[in-house]
């Protein structure tokens, strides 16, 4: 009957539920998720205050890297006019400012920041901003100078996207190695003004040095319709490119997302104070500085205002960079909640089996309890009704007997009480069994000279525990009694004492298999008790077995050829 009751309850609870119940497992579940989700966040949170301190690190290292090329160049400039006596006038610094606001661009640009710099004159004009460019070394009497053309002053838009997808496969990976496409240009003779753009596809050989093979030109613009001949596309050399935004393997896609930010190129032509001396916006943040820029040794009055923008996306670089985290931060919440669902399954399991075992505690009790009281009062009534008075003592004897029958077991509940108590305390020393077994068998001399029961014990090293010696003798006494009170007529007793085990045999009835794993349970009944008589096993059992678990020992009951054999190791 009990084992039906528990299928019904297993049936009723589902898989989800369990012993926690569907509604606290759901809480605990949403719980986490909450903790982890909201962790996740602030630490995202936390993260992108770094990016944007580093994002303005780097508008700091652009200041400085534009002032130290200026500073460079005004030098040069400087030697090369006391070395020839003539110089390139102020021509130089507007074309270095194009050239370096324009690699700023480029070079510092990124998937999550994106620059560009302007430069303004002491009157406050627009002089130099980031935009499309192409460089080149020019040869004039003076010398070699760098000369800046601004591609949107010459070309169309529909021009600049087609010399942008050329330069942008340039900075893809090609399916032909060695295989790029060279662009050249031609200038008026004064270097002022550009004239024509011609792109070729060229093959590299291994070398990366020799040019192996010319494929042939792709693309060609020339101011005005007119011709340009090779030798004029031949004489300006280190012809340069410039596409903000176009990083390095992210090809034409870089410099699109770069053109379409208006914030990065609506430079007004006067200067003005910055619409965002810091920063504005939340989650795409713009920031705007500025600095004066001196040239040559003279730092009393600034030559230009340099003024640097950016786009960031500091909480975008923040989820990007947090992948990992964000991968073993949910493993470990996983494996925190799954620990405390465990835990809290398990807390309430415990506490269903603690509940179980005190419904079946008390029905053992009480059926315990119903056959000496039926007894008890059968007697009782016969001492009423004064029928024969012969019988009076043999009627009185029984209810003593039965009496005291109950009083052991009360005891024994107080007993298993007191032992499930925590605050209880056993006082631990060393224990001989071998003496232990010695004063039990003496102890049930008579009752094993009435069963005509042989005992034998064979000590080879003494089995010493250390534990609480009352409860060692009482588990002892159990395993002892059973032996007695479960063997036959004229049967046998075994204990055989090692070094590290006790092993105590007897000739009683076998228990049934199926009831083999169950005899320890407290007031555990099998379905046919042996002997043909209904009789516990389970108290006596339950004590031993609960005190040696304590003290760190294993017992085991298992059946042998000729009876019951019970090892404690």
């Amino acid at each position: 009957m009990r084992a039906g009751k528990e299928k019904k309850a297993e049936k009723k609870r589902s898989a989800f539920a369990g012993y926690t119940g569907g509604k606290l497992r759901a809480f605990l579940i949403l719980a986490f998720a909450a903790v982890y989700v909201l962790s996740m966040l602030l630490a995202t949170w936390v993260n992108q205050f770094g990016w944007q301190r580093a994002y303005q690190e780097k508008i700091e290292k652009i200041d400085q890297k534009i002032f130290d090329s200026m500073q460079y160049e005004a030098q040069a400039q400087q030697v090369s006019a006391e070395d020839t006596g003539e110089g390139n006038g102020d021509d130089w610094q507007i074309h270095k400012l194009y050239e370096e606001v324009t690699v700023a661009a480029l070079v510092y640009s990124t998937e999550y920041q994106q620059i560009s710099a302007a430069a303004y004159d002491p009157d406050g004009n627009l002089a130099a901003r980031s935009t499309n460019l192409m460089t080149a070394q020019i040869e004039d009497g003076s010398g070699t100078a760098v000369v800046s053309w601004p591609l949107s002053d010459y070309l169309s838009d529909e021009e600049i996207e087609t010399l942008a997808g050329y330069e942008g496969e340039n900075r893809e990976p090609h399916e032909y190695v060695g295989i790029t496409y060279e662009i050249k240009a031609a200038a008026s003779a004064a270097g002022d003004e550009l004239e024509a753009i011609s792109v070729r596809r060229v093959f590299y050989s291994s070398e990366d040095v020799k040019e192996a093979g010319n494929i042939g030109p792709v693309w060609q613009w020339e101011e005005g319709g007119d011709s340009i001949s090779y030798e004029a596309l031949e004489r300006l050399r280190n012809v340069s490119c410039y596409f903000p935004g176009m990083r390095q393997n992210s090809g034409i896609d870089g410099w699109h997302e770069w053109m379409d930010e208006e914030y990065l190129q609506d430079y007004s032509e006067t200067y003005r104070e910055p619409r965002f001396p810091y920063s504005s916006g939340g989650i795409v943040r713009r920031t705007e500085t500025s600095s004066q820029l001196f040239l040559g040794d003279g730092y009393d009055v600034p030559v230009y205002t340099l003024v640097i923008r950016s786009v960031g996306h500091p909480w975008k670089q923040a989820f990007d960079s947090m992948t990992y985290i964000y991968l073993w931060g949910g493993v470990l919440t996983l494996l925190c909640a799954g620990l405390v669902l465990w835990t809290v399954e398990k807390t309430f399991r415990r506490r269903a089996v603690l509940e179980e075992r005190q419904r079946d505690f008390t029905n053992a009790i009480a059926h315990e309890m119903k056959t000496p009281l039926a007894v008890i009062r059968g007697f009782a009534e016969n001492l009423e009704e004064d029928v024969n008075k012969e019988k009076r003592g043999y009627y009185l004897e029984q209810i003593i007997g039965q009496t005291e029958r109950m009083d052991d077991m009360v005891k024994e509940m107080v007993f298993i009480s007191r032992l499930d108590s925590k605050e209880y305390r056993s006082v631990k020393e060393q224990i001989s069994v071998r003496e232990v077994l010695q004063e039990i068998i003496t102890a049930y001399s008579a009752r094993l000279e009435e069963k005509q029961i042989e005992v034998n014990v064979s000590c080879g090293t003494d089995f010493p525990i250390y534990g609480d010696k009352g409860l060692i003798e009482k588990a002892f006494s159990n395993l002892v009694a059973n032996a007695v009170d479960h063997n036959r007529y004229e049967g046998r007793i075994r204990i055989d004492i090692e070094r590290d085990k006790c092993v105590i045999r007897n000739t009683g009835e076998k228990i049934p298999e199926e009831d083999l794993p169950h005899v320890c349970d407290l007031f555990f009944t099998g379905s046919k008790s042996r002997g043909g008589e209904e009789k516990h096993l389970g108290v006596g059992l339950y004590l031993a077995e609960k005190i040696f678990r304590a003290d760190g020992l294993r017992m085991r009951v298992e059946n042998t050829e000729d009876g019951v054999c019970v090892t404690v190791r």
